[in-house]
């Protein structure tokens, strides 16, 4: 009994195969200790492949690339070996993962292979065993440096793979298609994601393991046929052997060829075929096949017959080309190039004639294709391919043509795209779109900074009207009320007590020169900038000299940078807030010393107000005075920004910074 949960190294190890096959996949994958011996029944050391037996299943062995490098000698197909491992659950089956390199007992004999049939070769339990099968070639083909041979037992088809490179002398290996062979081989599968099997191969380690069987079909005689009669209802079956002659007019190594018989173009599907050149002439024997439009033939003999001229293509309408009489020719017709898709192995055109749309296929081995553009007039050659509307219809209708060019010569350039292409035309739409896209939205933008300027404007009109009623109301009214309360003291003391009238009268007289100079500055702040000084910092400099005059206050200013003109609405901010910086600080804050500064940088200009006076509550008068408000409107309006430092006692400083 098995004890899973106790660790690796506690438990006893599986000895035989057919335990280790049994066990399911989370088993499998808990890595079980294994130390089995049996027989290599398959051995690829540079695919790092091995296949061993013991006489109850076959499995597979995963070294890994690093041990099996490890190894000195590689195991051969018969050595006795013994492996040391755990067990894995592989992809498809339950697998051997060796943890130390192998050990090779001995050269023994291969046990005797397993006797099945195509219906037991498809069961999938059978995977990595050891069998020999009798079978039924239908082809043999090249895959890379591997050898593939299509077979079919009973109902069943599978492939055997012989891995390359093969020795040079198997030749009798292409003379096996239409006879029966007894194959020895592992079992091996095809699968999906989900670990379902989809196809059945066998794995041979020799082209020895397959072994041709007396047929009597050898015997059959081909008698020579025209390639219209194949597949008829009176004509040669598939089970006949026929020959057929015919010119070459395309060669592809290791598939097949394509001919010009007299009854039309013919694919000849051979592996084996020699390096012919068009205008070889051939004689090919084989069996006719079904294709899609039109029979082929899986040949098994090319002979040689002589030379001629190279067949021309036959000049056709892509319409009349859309004909099942044209299927496996060489043609040629003249089209419009629509567009090029290159991939990893060949080129395809995309070729209009007239109202018939179709392709053009240049494999990579054959060549790199010209440079052309779209909308050039070509003339296309190659060998065409016709599909049909339909596969399951007893009358095919033809529906697609493909043109299989031999080489970048079929490609000839009749005339060059004219220069309004389709693709052109639709560039300049669209630039033409984008560029009145471009206008309006510009228009639209300049409109709506225009229009938030007037609105800006004009907003900073009202606040203007309404600073300068507040001025007057704060100033000149309160001043004039003053007066006239100091004038109606004077009628009503001039007679009885003249001096006490005097000292009214002189009150007065010093409020109509305050309210003097309170006019004088209401109107400096109603000046245009350019109505007065030449530039800002003059503008301020005499600004801040007539208010400190006459009251002992010491005011400096200074100038950072290189000064430069600024446009008219940043001048006019940064005027009227120094204006109300300067002003604050003498009728409220009792300094001694004003600094005036200006720094002009590289995109932007910054306006600094520091006096040394008694400094105010920032944040209590946030929103209670209109100066104030009126500065953050100001510096808000041009994106720029504003800050007052004024702690009790200190002083206050006032910095505002505008982008330019």
């Amino acid at each position: 009994m098995m004890v899973s949960w106790l660790p690796a190294q506690a438990r006893e190890p599986i000895t035989n195969i057919a335990a280790i096959r049994a066990l399911t996949p989370e088993e499998a994958a808990s890595e079980l200790p294994v130390n089995v011996r049996g027989v290599v029944t398959f051995s690829n050391k540079r695919e790092i492949t091995l296949f061993i037996h013991d006489g109850t299943n076959g499995i597979y062995v995963d070294q890994g690339d690093l041990e099996a490098r490890k190894l000195a000698v590689w195991p051969e197909l018969g050595d006795q070996v013994e492996v040391s491992g755990v067990s894995g659950n592989g992809i498809f089956a339950p697998v051997i993962r060796g943890t130390s390199p192998l050990r090779i007992i001995s050269k023994g004999a291969l046990p005797a292979p397993k006797a099945v049939d195509g219906l037991e070769l498809a069961k999938p339990g059978l995977d990595c065993d050891w069998v020999t099968v009798d079978a039924y070639v239908t082809d043999v083909m090249m895959n890379g440096n591997a050898l593939v041979i299509q077979c079919r037992a009973g109902s069943s088809d599978f492939h055997v793979l012989i891995e390359g490179p093969l020795p040079p002398d198997q030749e009798a290996l292409w003379d096996l298609p239409d006879r029966r062979v007894r194959i020895r081989g592992v079992v091996a599968t095809v699968f999906n994601a989900n670990g379902q099997m989809t196809r059945r191969f066998l794995r041979v380690n020799s082209p020895s393991d397959v072994v041709p069987l007396p047929s009597a079909e050898l015997s059959q005689e081909a008698r020579l046929v025209s390639s219209s009669q194949l597949l008829r209802l009176d004509g040669p079956g598939p089970n006949d052997r026929v020959k057929v002659e015919g010119v070459v007019t395309f060669d592809m190594p290791g598939r097949g060829v394509f001919l010009r018989t007299d009854g039309g173009g013919l694919w000849v599907q051979t592996a084996r075929a020699p390096q012919t050149r068009p205008g070889e002439l051939v004689e090919i024997e084989g069996r006719p096949r079904s294709g899609r439009m039109r029979p082929f033939i899986h040949a098994s003999v090319i002979r040689m017959m002589g030379r001629q001229e190279a067949p021309a293509p036959i000049n056709r309408r892509a319409v009349e080309l859309l004909d099942t009489r044209f299927d496996s020719e060489l043609v040629s017709t003249e089209a419009e190039l629509l567009n090029i898709f290159r991939g990893a192995d060949g080129t395809t055109f995309e070729l209009r004639d007239g109202t018939i749309v179709f392709r053009g296929w240049l494999d990579l081995a054959n060549g790199l294709p010209p440079d052309l553009l779209p909308g050039s007039k070509l003339k296309v050659s190659g060998i065409a391919q016709i599909t049909a509307l339909a596969e399951y219809t007893p009358m095919q209708v033809e529906d697609k043509l493909l043109l299989r060019l031999r080489s970048p010569s079929d490609l000839v350039l009749l005339r060059p795209p004219p220069w309004w292409t389709p693709q052109r035309l639709a560039s300049a739409f669209t630039a033409i779109l984008v560029l009145l896209v471009a206008i309006y939205q510009r228009s639209r933008l300049r409109r709506k900074r225009r229009q938030e300027s007037q609105r800006k404007s004009f907003e900073a009109v009202l606040a203007e009207r309404g600073r300068f009623a507040r001025e007057i109301h704060d100033s000149l009214a309160q001043g004039l009320t003053s007066i006239s309360l100091q004038l109606e003291c004077v009628r009503n003391q001039i007679t009885d007590s003249p001096a006490l009238a005097a000292g009214h009268l002189e009150t007065a007289r010093e409020l109509v020169r305050e309210s003097m100079r309170e006019a004088r500055r209401t109107i400096w702040n109603l000046r245009p900038l350019a109505l007065g000084e030449a530039d800002l910092a003059s503008a301020l400099q005499k600004y801040a000299a007539d208010l400190t005059r006459d009251n002992g206050i010491s005011c400096q200013q200074q100038i950072e940078g290189s000064p430069r003109p600024l446009p008219q609405e940043y001048e006019n901010a940064l005027l009227r807030i120094g204006q109300e910086s300067l002003t604050n600080a003498v009728r409220h804050a009792a300094p001694r010393r004003i600094l005036v500064r200006l720094r002009f940088g590289d995109g932007w200009v910054t306006l600094v107000v520091k006096d040394d006076g008694r400094g105010f509550d920032v944040a209590g008068r946030v929103g209670k005075g209109y100066g104030l408000t009126g500065m953050r409107e100001r510096v808000d309006a041009l994106g720029g920004s504003l800050s007052i430092d004024s702690p009790a006692g200190e002083g206050t400083e006032v910095s505002v910074t505008l982008p330019i």
